[in-house]
C-alpha cells in the first residue's frame, strides 16, 4: 500500500509543523510503501519537501536512541551545513502527525548530478567538467571535516538551477541521511568516490575517465605523497569490487 492510495483526491490533507499554515499540494516526489516525500507550496516560504515515516514499533525505539532515518536525516544535514556543504536546512524538527513522524525542508530546484551525466547534449561537456571538480571539491570538504557519506549518489546530488549562465556552479546534497563521522581521511575519500561511481556500473551509464581523473585530483587536494599511495591502493581494491558485484548482479 502507498499512501497515495489512502488521498485519492487532488490535494492531500496534511497536517504541518504549524498547523495554521495554508498550503497547496504540488505532487508526489518520491514514495516507498508508506514512506513519501512531497511538494507543497507555502505562503512566504515557497516550494518545500515534506517527508513523511510512518510510525512503527522499531521507528519509535531506534527514534528513542536518536537513530531513526528521520533523525539522521536532520543530523546529517546540520553536520553537513557545519561542514560548509551546500543542504537544505531542516526547517523544523522532526515532529509527530497523527501516524507519521514528519520534516519540513526547502526544496532545491535544478537538475541532479545523474542526468547530467546522461545528457547527450553538445553544450553539456564544459558543464560535466565543472561538475566533477566540484562534486570532487564536495567529497574532501567532507572527508577534511572528518565524516563520510555512505549513501553519496549523482541522484541525490543537485545542480541547483541559475539564471545567470556566468554563475559558478551551485552543489546541492539532498539527502544526508548517510552521514557517519570518520576517522581516516583516505578511507573516508574511497568511500565516497566508490559511492558515487556504482549508480553509472548498475546502470551501464559510461563515465569518461577525464571525468574520473578531475573528480579525484579534486577530492584528493593537498593529500602527501605516501598518503596518496596508500589512497590509490584502497581506492582500486574498491573500485575492483565494486566493478564484479555490477558484473554479478
Amino acid at each position: 500500500m502507498k499512501l497515495s492510495d489512502s488521498h485519492p483526491q487532488a490535494g492531500p490533507c496534511f497536517q504541518l509543523f504549524d498547523r495554521s499554515t495554508t498550503y497547496t499540494t504540488i505532487r508526489c516526489l518520491k514514495e516507498e510503501d508508506l514512506r513519501s516525500v512531497w511538494l507543497l507550496e507555502l505562503p512566504g516560504r515557497g516550494l518545500t519537501t515534506l517527508k513523511r515515516w510512518p510510525v512503527t514499533w522499531p521507528l519509535r525505539w531506534k527514534t528513542f536512541f536518536r537513530q531513526s532515518q528521520p533523525d539522521r536525516q536532520l543530523t546529517g544535514a546540520w553536520k553537513l551545513l557545519k561542514a560548509g556543504v551546500n543542504t537544505p536546512q531542516p526547517a523544523t524538527p522532526v515532529y509527530r502527525a497523527g501516524s507519521f513522524y514528519q520534516l519540513e525542508m526547502p526544496f532545491i530546484e535544478g537538475s541532479t548530478a545523474y542526468d547530467l551525466l546522461k545528457s547527450e547534449l553538445p553544450e553539456s561537456s564544459d558543464l560535466l567538467y565543472e561538475l566533477a571538480r566540484e562534486l570532487g571539491k564536495i567529497v574532501h570538504r567532507i572527508a577534511e571535516a572528518g565524516l563520510r557519506h555512505r549513501d553519496l549518489k549523482l541522484e541525490n546530488v543537485v545542480v541547483k538551477a541559475s539564471h545567470r549562465d556566468s554563475t559558478p556552479l551551485s552543489l546541492w546534497l539532498i539527502d544526508p541521511v548517510g552521514i557517519r563521522s570518520s576517522f581516516s581521511l583516505a578511507d573516508s575519500l574511497v568511500c565516497m568516490l566508490d559511492r558515487l561511481a556504482i549508480q553509472p556500473l548498475n546502470d551501464g551509464v559510461a563515465v569518461p575517465l577525464s571525468l574520473q581523473i578531475i573528480c579525484i585530483r579534486a577530492a584528493l587536494g593537498q593529500m602527501a605523497g605516501n598518503e596518496r599511495r596508500h589512497f590509490f591502493q584502497l581506492l582500486r581494491k574498491s573500485l575492483i569490487t565494486s566493478r564484479s558485484k555490477s558484473q554479478a548482479d
